[in-house]
């Protein structure tokens, strides 16, 4: 069974219609570059895999158990505290406790602190959540964060790098980057190439960045005039096919 398949689907914010009538299969193991025009609906799309937003009309099938995360665009403003918090926010409420825990069990020499982790304890013991906090200490290892370190102080590579982290900690079968290459340099991107190739995450990505999409990409799907079309093989492939129609 495919991971997510999408039938029929239309929706639109007013006219042109962003999509109309598009279908898609999203298969195990698939790394998707999602092309085309800006504002054409790539990260409207990738909304509606997330189910931020629903269509107006048609069918979202998603396979049981499935977990999809997204890593968006831009770094929101509202974001603060520390690597090890923002990452841990991507678990959801279980992260916050999580999070006290990390943060009070720094501070044990003072007695309201104390009392908080315990507190923070005993909501992670309710929720059988200890195995979390090796699965966030797993991730900031994986992309070589400091967890302490104050998410507002980092370069914007850096910070989309601990943006990374709080999508990889939800274990996704299925993430989805919007512009992931924006704000890195060189040496960043090359790094990112390699550890989302390393992954066995299906990948769904928006980029502009044809390096990174022709060394990733096992498929392309392009959005246009509210169409998708689907393109089997890699970037280069895509061209070729595009040219002889």
């Amino acid at each position: 069974m495919s991971l997510v398949t999408l039938r029929d689907i239309t929706l639109g914010f007013g006219h042109p219609t962003l999509m109309e009538g598009i279908n898609l299969r999203i298969e195990e193991g698939e790394r998707i570059a999602l092309l085309g025009r800006n504002g054409c609906g790539k990260s409207t799309l990738l909304k509606l895999l997330t189910k931020e937003i629903l269509p107006d009309t048609g069918e979202i099938q998603f396979r049981t158990g499935l977990v999809v995360a997204r890593m968006s665009q831009d770094v929101a403003s509202d974001i603060s505290g520390t690597n090890y918090a923002v990452i841990a926010s991507g678990l959801g409420e279980i992260g916050q406790h999580i999070n006290d825990y990390h943060q009070f069990s720094l501070q044990s020499d003072d007695p309201a602190s104390i009392d908080r982790m315990h507190q923070a304890q005993e909501k992670i013991d309710s929720a059988n959540a200890w195995h979390y906090i090796q699965r966030i200490e797993i991730v900031l290892s994986k992309l070589l964060l400091n967890g302490d370190e104050d998410f507002r102080s980092l370069s914007g590579g850096q910070s989309r790098r601990t943006l990374l982290g709080r999508a990889l900690v939800q274990e996704p079968n299925i993430l989805l980057l919007d512009e992931p290459t924006n704000h890195l340099d060189i040496g960043m991107i090359e790094w990112l190439e390699d550890f989302l190739l390393a992954q066995n995450t299906s990948l769904v990505f928006v980029s502009h960045d044809r390096r990174f999409v022709r060394r990733l990409a096992t498929r392309i799907v392009e959005l246009e005039r509210g169409q998708l079309t689907s393109w089997p093989g890699d970037y280069d492939e895509y061209r070729k096919n595009r040219e002889l129609m």
